[in-house]
């Protein structure tokens, strides 16, 4: 079981690598993107942010603009506490805390637009970490809280004896091939009550209780073989919190319930901490058509890998080289009317007919921004050929954009159960491919 034990968290570490997942890179860096946000743009505005020639500079921690007063309280975190399980949590979605050192980016600029382009200023900026180097200030926010855990566990787990009966189904869900057989192995465990002796777990008064296998599924934003992995660590995490063998990790927290939805949280964003304040050497200006563009090629699947990776690198050259992308005056990016202008009449539906009103997530303006989406593609795609010079060893890749691509639009875009992200009803970005 040892053995099983350091083969967990290797499998965490491989598995989850960056490179696993659909980055931006080069032979020496990563390119990770953050939208800024509110009190990104406020910082900006006041500028607290820039340097002498206007350009952004740092991306300060919510834990260094944090106010300590009668209202805010004390914090939570002082500015020199090291990353924890804790903080990092506290940082991520729903359980989001303005007093820790964490800053989110992303690996998949599809996201970070649907974001600052959603909700934010459409501001954003890339964000350059030396591969030697990653892991450091930098690291998967979904990977180490997976590590995290498991390193709990397999504390628990080093203290058992070897004739321990719940060893046998730690093996079995370490060695599941499908989720179905996880599945299987806790159902039948949890039925089986004297083997287990689980009446010395009691039941707590206030709290309901969901079916053991609940956490067990399929993540959209992973890929099967992740999937797998993550599923077995909430399974021996699940198994052992259920048999009373180990406590809600989360101080305050009835159960790991929300722990687990954090994880799957900062992988249906893709999300990156960065630990600390974002310094100047980190930080590359972008415009957000770089952004749109990077968007774009990340939506690729199907094609050769090898030139996909070639055709980023071309991009992040002509970024490092300082080079200015050129909209030209009559395009579409720039006229969003010429787009409405062009739909053929019979894609309008008929608003009486549908007993919709026009406004706000209307068929018409569905339609509208679907067009405006496919337009845009078209349109970058045509900038992404004037990027690599017309060179012909990107023309299929640049026709798949052409045809497949969707510029990322807010407006027909949905978090599905903050799953991952959905394009309209028709197009999904597979945010894993590589």
């Amino acid at each position: 079981m040892v053995e099983n034990i350091s083969k967990g968290m290797k499998n965490v570490e491989n598995i989850f690598d960056i490179d696993n997942f659909n980055i931006i890179d080069d032979e020496e860096n990563y390119y990770f993107f953050r939208a800024l946000n509110m009190a990104d743009n406020k910082d900006l505005k006041e500028g607290k942010i820039i340097d002498s020639t206007g350009r952004i500079e740092k991306i300060r921690s919510d834990r260094k603009r944090y106010e300590e007063n009668s209202e805010n309280g004390a914090p939570k975190y002082s500015k020199d506490a090291e990353i924890s399980l804790e903080q990092a949590y506290d940082h991520i979605k729903e359980n989001y805390r303005k007093d820790t050192n964490c800053i989110s980016l992303s690996s998949n600029c599809n996201v970070s637009i649907l974001y600052g382009r959603g909700s934010y200023k459409d501001i954003y900026i890339m964000v350059k970490v030396p591969k030697n180097k990653f892991g450091k200030k930098v690291f998967v926010a979904g990977q180490y809280l997976l590590k995290e855990i498991a390193k709990r566990i397999d504390k628990y787990i080093s203290s058992l004896n070897s004739d321990n009966r719940l060893l046998q189904i730690l093996d079995e869900i370490d060695n599941s091939k499908t989720l179905d057989e996880m599945i299987k192995a806790i159902e039948t465990r949890y039925t089986s009550k004297g083997e287990l002796d689980v009446s010395k777990a009691k039941t707590r008064r206030g709290i309901t209780y969901k079916a053991p296998t609940v956490r067990i599924s399929n993540w959209q934003a992973l890929n099967k073989e992740q999937s797998l992995e993550r599923n077995k660590i909430i399974a021996k995490l699940t198994l052992l919190e259920r048999v009373g063998k180990m406590q809600p990790i989360i101080p305050h927290t009835s159960n790991n319930n929300k722990l687990v939805r954090t994880i799957e949280n900062a992988f249906s964003s893709l999300e990156l901490i960065h630990y600390g304040e974002i310094e100047k050497k980190e930080i590359i200006n972008i415009p957000k058509e770089i952004v749109d563009i990077f968007a774009l090629i990340q939506q690729i699947h199907g094609q050769n890998p090898k030139v996909v990776r070639d055709v980023k690198r071309e991009v992040i050259r002509f970024v490092n080289e300082g080079k200015i992308i050129e909209i030209p005056e009559n395009s579409a990016l720039l006229e969003d009317y010429k787009i409405r202008d062009s739909m053929e009449i019979d894609r309008i539906p008929r608003l009486a007919e549908e007993k919709e009103e026009y406004g706000k997530n209307s068929s018409e303006e569905k339609i509208f921004y679907l067009e405006k989406s496919k337009t845009g593609a078209k349109e970058f795609a045509k900038i992404i050929r004037k990027i690599v010079g017309d060179n012909p060893k990107y023309s299929e890749i640049i026709q798949y954009i052409s045809e497949n691509g969707y510029r990322v639009e807010p407006s027909i875009i949905t978090n599905q159960n903050n799953h991952g992200v959905k394009l309209s009803e028709a197009i999904s970005l597979d945010l894993n491919e590589t």
